[in-house]
């Protein structure tokens, strides 16, 4: 990229991570309100878990088109469409009069989400290498904050009104996204050319791949199982934490994912790829062990911290990707990292939910502790150093 195209790809990062933000806090809303919604419809944890896993099947059936869609069409046209799909899920749970409805609104809006996500993170990706750990970390910053203050928001709006004024609100503000970025033209994914040979990456075996493509497996099935399912559950029913208290709880981390993906940005930047990575999944697995193990007030807050401070996995797990990606088509090979991601999403809620219901805590977490350690053995041992580009 030339000086010029740096400014411009800068200016446009700014649009696109504001949008991201703005939106996915709309998106999150809905965590804290899966208390109120279960009483209203009397769910059990298990139908709680499965209201996530609805969410999570509309993303999945939208990974692989959506990233195939990016290579093709302007990104700015698919943040536009995405996020009116945003809105009509959110306006469906609104006014959903039984819980099949909620159930459909909520895997609406994870079509939206997807394609969000997919759209964004494609132009993200195709920042220059020696900046690309910064811009996929303010990416992910613009994501997991909105993750965290989402809820926060959400349980602060439903303590003044209705849980479905809530999501109404929400839909609203992805209308105003969706016209902001209707006239919009960013980057498309262009492939990128290696330095030397101008080839593929000779570095992105399918056993590499596998476990890069498992890292988002570990973080989206850890914030479906925990974030959006067991821990607001565990908050109300066995702490007595009421809705607004639930949503600052999970929200309350929003400064200090900012600031971790910031610094493992930096560290991927400087120092290698693996050496931002792998104090993430370390700190994912020390938040899971503690939810299992530690049943207190004090307890739930830790666990809540340490997976704030571990979610820079999928921001560098991104960027190894975008590395071993240049020369090669970038939106399909995203699409199949965040196939993977969300078929975690879709799974961990309904496993931990069950395994919750029968067994208690240190059963649901275990599905989670065995993987994340494979994913940590599997970088360890299998994924190279992708911060150089190959000779």
């Amino acid at each position: 990229m030339t000086s010029a195209d740096h400014v411009l790809f800068a200016r446009r990062a700014r649009y696109m991570g504001a949008g991201v933000f703005v939106l996915t806090v709309g998106i999150f809303f809905r965590t804290p309100l899966v208390v109120e919604m279960a009483r209203e419809f009397e769910l059990s944890a298990l139908a709680v878990g499965a209201l996530s896993s609805a969410f999570a099947l509309g993303r999945l059936v939208t990974d692989l088109p959506a990233g195939r869609a990016a290579d093709r069409f302007p990104l700015g046209l698919m943040m536009a469409v995405a996020a009116a799909v945003v809105a009509i899920g959110s306006a469906v749970m609104a006014r959903s009069p039984v819980a099949a409805v909620l159930y459909a609104g909520s895997f609406v809006l994870g079509v939206g989400s997807a394609s969000i996500l997919t759209a964004s993170f494609a132009f993200f990706a195709t920042a220059p290498r020696a900046r690309r750990g910064h811009y996929l970390s303010l990416f992910a910053a613009a994501m997991l904050v909105g993750q965290a203050l989402g809820p926060a928001a959400g349980g602060l709006i439903s303590s003044r009104v209705q849980w479905r004024a809530t999501l109404a609100f929400g839909a609203l503000i992805a209308v105003l996204i969706s016209v902001a970025f209707a006239g919009v033209k960013t980057l498309r994914t262009e492939p990128a050319k290696v330095s030397g040979s101008g080839g593929p990456d000779s570095r992105a075996t399918a056993p590499v791949l596998v476990v890069i493509y498992l890292l988002p497996a570990v973080q989206f099935g850890i914030g479906a199982a925990l974030y959006q399912t067991l821990l607001p559950l565990v908050g109300a029913q066995d702490l007595g934490f009421s809705t607004a208290l639930i949503g600052v709880g999970l929200g309350v981390g929003g400064i200090a994912r900012f600031v971790a993906a910031l610094v493992a940005g930096r560290v991927s930047d400087t120092v290698s790829r693996k050496a931002a990575l792998l104090p993430g999944l370390v700190l994912q697995l020390a938040g899971v062990l503690t939810f299992g193990l530690v049943s207190s007030t004090a307890g739930w807050w830790l666990a809540v911290l340490l997976l704030t401070f571990g979610s820079v996995v999928v921001n560098v797990g991104s960027t190894m990707l975008a590395d071993l990606s240049e020369g090669a088509r970038l939106g399909r090979r995203l699409g199949s990292f965040r196939f993977s991601g969300d078929a975690a999403f879709l799974v961990a809620p309904l496993l931990t939910g069950g395994l919750f219901e029968r067994f208690g805590r240190l059963a649901a977490a275990a599905p989670l502790v065995a993987l994340v350690v494979t994913a940590l053995v599997g970088v360890v041992l299998i994924v190279p150093e992708t911060l150089a580009a190959p000779d």
